[in-house]
Order: C-alpha cells, then structure tokens, then sequence
C-alpha cells in the first residue's frame, strides 16, 4: 500500500508572499507611472514647440511677421484683441492670428487669470520671471511668453548661444511652455546635476523618471528653440537625456542644427553656410567643387588663401605672402606697437577705450568687433555691414550719405529694399511685387513647389531642393548645396 502526501501552500506562505507582490507593486508602481507621464510631457513638449514655430511659419505667410518682426509690446489689458492684420506687431498679435488660446498672466512664478485669481505657481528656476503673459492650447498646454519680447533674431551667420540669450538680442525672448498646465507636477524640467543655467550644448542626463513638465524656450526668427540643456535633451528624444544625435555641440555652447543633403551620389553636411564632404584625402569638398585642402594643423584651406577650422568657421588668410588673423569683423596682422593691418592696406591703432581705430574712421573694441565710425564730424553705429545714425526726421543716413527711409511699419528702405531697425535686410518691393529676404536672396512664392526671383525661378526638385534656372541647387532655406 503506497501513502500519498499532498502539499501545499500554509496561509502563512500565502499571506507573506502577497505581502511581498504588493511592497514591490508599492515600489514600481509610481516609476512606471513617472515614465509614463515623463514620456508623455516629452511628446507634448515637441508637439507644442512644433505649433509655436507654425504660428510663426503661418504669420510669415500671410502677415509678411514673424518673432524676430515683433515691434510693439504686449498688453494684458488688449491682449485679446490685438491682431496682426490691425498692424499689432507683438506676440500677441501673431498668437492672436494663429492660434486659438485663453489668455492668463503672471508674475514671479503666479499664474493668475485675467480678474486676477491665482490659478498655480509655475516653479521655474532657470531665469527670474519679472513679468509674463501666457496662452493655453485647446489640448491644455500652456506657453508662456515676455510681453516686451521685440525682434527676436540673432545676427545672420551666427549659431544660438548661451550669451546671445542672457544678454544678447534675445533676452527678452525667453519663455516656456507648461506642457501640463496648472496640473502637477508644475516643476522645470532638470539635468540630473540639477543645473537649470540658461545654457545649450553641454551634456545633460535628464532626472527620469521625474521629468518636470515645464519646458524653457526661447523665440526666435520662425523658430522656437529649447533654452537649457535640460529642455534640449528633452527635445533630442534621448529619454534618459544624453545631449545627442541631431545638434552640434562646441566649447562655446553653441548648438545648430545638423543639416545634410544627398546630392550627386554624396551626403553633404552643412558647416556654417557652406554644404560640404569629405574625400578620400580628408579634404573637403562642397557641391560647387571648390577643394578645402586639410593641413597638418587639421584646418582647410580654400584656393583664395582662406583658412576654415572643422566647422567652416575662418581663422584667417594667406594674402600676398602674410597670415592674417580673423578677429571679430576683420582680417589684420601684427605690425608692432600693439598696431595692426589689414588685408586691405589699412592700419588699426589703438585708442584710449581699449579698442582700435581704423584709418578710414572706423572704431573697433578690444575683440575687433566693429562699433561704429567717426565721419565728418559725426557718429555712425555699426550695424550689419552699415554704417548708420538717425536723422531728425528718424530715418536712417548712412556715412557715404544714403538715405534709409524710416516706414511707417518701422523699416528703412532704400532702392525698394526694406531693412529692420538693425539693418538685416527683411524684403523688397520689385517690379510690382513682394520679394522676401532668404539667405542672401530676394524671392518671392509663386506656387506650391516654386519661387521666384527677379529674373530667376527656383523650382523643387524630387529631393525637396530648389534648383535655380542657372542650374544651381538650395534647400529649404535657400543654402546653396551645389550646381
């Protein structure tokens, strides 16, 4: 006779092992849910971002404005009713016409709404915020803006930098978006050093799973851009943060977006305004064929004499047997005397302020930054390759005696090309028609898929290029990839 033994589980087992699920549900439960909700605030993030930049892609469109346009201050009291088409040129104007929106406002990290009533504190550490106006989206996102935001740009040529944003042009252009509204947590999202400085293009390691849900942007041309490394990690996709994948990073914490085009069988990237490759020799080549030969000290040089680092920025020039140094807004080289040359034949000595003065009246700091020039017994402010002062009539004249016309929209137009206040050309009235400044060239959209110039039509191609009736090749935004 065989005995047979049953086994089983006692209510003791039974109860300490769902003791133990139910410790470890207590413990993963709210990480699970912190990812889920940080991957959540990441994708609203982009997605608000994303309608911020067609707001200002729509109002280029039909309003000829956009952010870096904006030339008039916000009112809490008229924000609702300012419109671009009654010529309000501020942000609320521009959202006004592009968005649909309820408005709040707040001071000191205070939202309140329009009678006043606190809604939530909005904790953002990054930069002091004196004063903001803000928008809510239809899908409960908030973004929150600087009411004296005015021409939001930077300078043509240049990368967004950390000093451009603190103390540059786009000070005032700062903001951020509450992808959560006044729903918790209601906290800025953060590197895992906790450094929330206004500073882009360093590494960050993002705190998951605890990403905040308050995002500082900055606004600029028909751009919205993350402002601290924290939001730009969040904007790269890189879930547990690292600074990665489609931005450039450099010891001056500049970023620039990662452009590249197929052209020709070859992959060019786009360094400074110039698409290059590399060869099979470690020179660059772009799509005109012009050769950036490299040297031993890893830099390139053009047949013209010129010297580019890896990024195409300029060192400097070979020119009739001397090196001459590129610093600020010129190319000199040493004569003795703490006197410099440039390449042109003139000389640069220095004056009491710790700056140069050229020979021809141009004043220069420290750095070689061009600052203005002394002409006739008056002073000219150096603004975009111009030398200019207003006259009593608030237009524009500058040293050779060319007169910008002061508009009633705020440019200064001469020979039917209109500048903004600091001389970027911004568009031109040709021939009966509206042309706008891309790149170095004036084109106006004749089409879908196609621009025009004054004489020349840029039609897009299957690659989504434009190419030029000469045959020459851009992208979208007008950079010349080759011919």
């Amino acid at each position: 006779m065989v005995i047979r033994k049953n086994y089983a589980f006692t209510l003791a087992e039974v109860i300490i092992t769902i003791g133990i699920i139910g410790v470890v549900a207590v413990l993963t439960i709210p990480t699970l849910i912190q990812n889920a909700n940080s991957r959540r605030f990441v994708n609203q993030f982009k997605k608000s971002l994303s309608a911020l930049s067609q707001a200002a892609v729509g109002a280029q469109a039909q309003y000829d404005m956009n952010y870096s346009l904006l030339s008039l201050n916000s009112s809490d009291s008229n924000c609702a009713n300012d419109t671009l088409a009654a010529g309000q040129y501020n942000m609320c104007g521009l959202f006004n016409n592009t968005l649909s929106a309820k408005m709040y406002r707040g001071k000191y990290g205070n939202v309140k709404g329009m009678d006043s009533t606190s809604i939530y504190n909005a904790a953002v550490t990054s930069f002091p915020i004196e004063n903001f106006l803000i928008f809510s989206f239809a899908d409960g996102a908030f973004v929150a803006f600087n009411p004296d935001a005015k021409a939001c740009e930077i300078e043509p040529g240049h990368t967004l930098t950390t000093e451009i944003i603190t103390d540059g042009k786009l000070k005032n252009c700062l903001g951020f978006i509450d992808v959560n509204g006044p729903n918790p947590p209601n906290t800025e999202v953060k590197c895992a050093t906790d450094n929330t400085k206004i500073a882009i293009g360093s590494t960050c390691e993002l705190t998951s799973p605890a990403v905040g849900d308050i995002f500082p942007i900055v606004f600029y041309a028909t751009s919205v851009t993350p402002a601290t490394n924290a939001s730009l990690a969040a904007f790269l996709s890189s879930e547990r943060g690292k600074n990665q994948g489609n931005y450039n990073n450099n010891d001056d914490d500049n970023i620039a977006p990662i452009k590249k085009a197929q052209f020709k069988g070859k992959e060019y990237e786009l360094k400074n305004g110039k698409y290059v490759t590399e060869d099979t020799n470690g020179n660059y080549i772009d799509g005109l064929g012009n050769v950036y030969t490299k040297n031993s000290d890893g830099n390139y040089q053009a047949s013209d004499g010129y010297v580019y680092d890896k990024d195409m920025n300029t060192i400097g020039r070979y020119n009739n047997g001397n090196w001459f140094d590129y610093k600020g807004d010129v190319l000199v080289r040493p004569i003795g005397n703490n006197t410099y040359k440039g390449q042109g034949g003139m000389t640069y000595t220095p004056n009491s302020n710790g700056g140069y003065n050229r020979s021809d009246g141009a004043v220069l700091d420290s750095n070689f930054n061009l600052i203005g020039q002394n002409k006739n017994n008056s002073w000219y402010d150096y603004k975009n390759g111009f030398f200019v002062k207003e006259n009593t009539n608030g237009d524009y004249v500058d040293s050779s005696g060319k007169v910008y016309a002061k508009s009633s929209d705020g440019y200064y137009v001469n020979s039917n090309i209109y500048y903004d206040k600091d001389m970027n050309p911004v568009k031109e009235y040709y021939n009966g028609n509206w042309f706008e400044y891309h790149n170095g060239l004036f084109v106006r959209k004749t089409g879908e898929s196609t621009y025009k110039g004054h004489s020349m039509t840029y039609t897009k191609n299957d690659d989504g290029y434009y190419v030029r009736s000469d045959k020459n090749v851009y992208d979208d935004e007008f950079n010349l990839i080759g011919r």
